[in-house]
């Protein structure tokens, strides 16, 4: 969601290349970021045919064919009963395209076996499912039952789709040590990895999201941008896992679970955040993986990628960074550190997610994003 809520159908996330040709939830979660811009409780509005979203896709300047890691649907749930058709079209317009980057498809809703079945005769597709399940109930979900939640888990395995348990938000409610329990047990017997995730704040959106009382966002949270997912919280689901679930992925990093169903380096160079990095349950070998790739680029490289975005900036090597002296949009940001992966730090960055992840924590006025302690 952008502060201007100008509806986007491509957008640069922080771990993916977003495509919203759908915008508009008919969900009802109280935690939604969707709520900045009254976009959950209504019918889904169709912007762009998927001849259209293939076009705009291809021609992107900062999409890069077979690399660049998508997701499709953020402004909305793809699986629900107004979208499935669509997302079949676009899904098959894809593979008749040639798109081989990985494609992850991220929901909450009772997903249909005819569904997957269609999906996974795309078979040159390789594609992700990011299964929502956060345990916080009817108070925040309303209308969502458990036994469906835990369903599509059973569905998704049964079509041979890897998961990703998205754990998401920790709120008091679903962080207790009985809750916690509850959660791993089940999605370490059946998922590929959890990704954890707090609440995502702004001050524009907390003051939505409070305003009805039912997300208790704590005062010295309600100026922040960032997350709330106190150490404490972290603390308790690590210790927890080490005892039921040792050998289960848990990240801290949608990138991270990303990476490690793809065997691949995580893009946003994760691996440098030690405080984000070392804590999460990584197999080794995934550890491995993402160390074999630490390098510090060449300045012909950086070179190369500044100037895929038209910029011919003055840089240099700092102690673990770059420090590249200009200002870049928050895409622009996060398009250069996927292509160099290397912590980057630069003069100014343009904010236009009302989200700033922790590979931003770093940057001018991101202030409060990596610790919420």
């Amino acid at each position: 969601m952008y502060l201007d809520r100008v509806p986007r159908l491509i957008s640069y996330h922080d771990t993916w290349m977003s495509i919203d040709p759908i915008h508009g939830c008919p969900y009802h979660c109280a935690y939604c970021v969707l709520r900045y811009g009254d976009k959950v409780g209504v019918r889904p509005q169709v912007i762009a045919s998927p001849e259209e979203t293939l076009k705009q896709l291809t021609q992107h300047p900062f999409f890069r064919p077979g690399k660049t890691p998508l997701a499709i649907g953020t402004e909305t749930d793809m699986f629900h009963p107004f979208n499935r058709d669509y997302l079949i079209n676009l899904l098959s317009m894809f593979q008749t395209g040639g798109i081989t980057n990985p494609i992850s498809l991220i929901t909450k809703a009772p997903i249909q076996n005819e569904t997957l079945e269609k999906i996974h005769e795309l078979d040159h597709l390789r594609v992700i499912l990011y299964l929502s399940y956060s345990g916080l109930g009817n108070t925040y979900e309303p209308g969502f039952r458990d036994e469906d939640f835990r369903a599509n888990f059973s569905k998704v395995k049964h079509w041979g789709f890897p998961i990703i348990h998205y754990w998401r938000p920790l709120l008091p409610e679903n962080t207790t040590p009985d809750a916690i329990v509850h959660m791993l047990e089940f999605v370490s017997s059946i998922s590929n990895a959890s990704a954890i995730t707090g609440l995502k704040l702004h001050p524009e959106l907390n003051k939505i999201l409070s305003a009805g009382k039912i997300i208790p966002i704590p005062e010295q949270y309600k100026q922040r941008t960032g997350e709330w997912l106190d150490d404490s919280v972290l603390d308790r689901i690590h210790a927890t896992a080490k005892k039921i679930c040792p050998n289960y992925p848990i990240y801290r990093h949608g990138s991270c679970s990303l990476a490690y169903v793809l065997a691949q380096p995580n893009h946003t160079a994760t691996v440098y955040q030690t405080d984000i990095c070392l804590p999460s349950q990584c197999p080794a070998a995934q550890r491995k993986i993402c160390m074999n790739q630490r390098n510090i680029p060449k300045r012909q490289t950086v070179q190369s990628a500044l100037r895929s975005i038209g910029r011919d900036s003055t840089f240099n090597y700092e102690e673990g960074a770059i420090f590249i002296d200009n200002r870049f949009t928050q895409e622009e940001f996060i398009y250069l550190l996927h292509s160099l992966i290397y912590p980057l730090k630069v003069r100014q960055i343009e904010y236009q997610n009302i989200y700033r992840g922790t590979i931003f924590a770093d940057q001018p006025g991101a202030d409060n994003i990596r610790k919420t302690q």
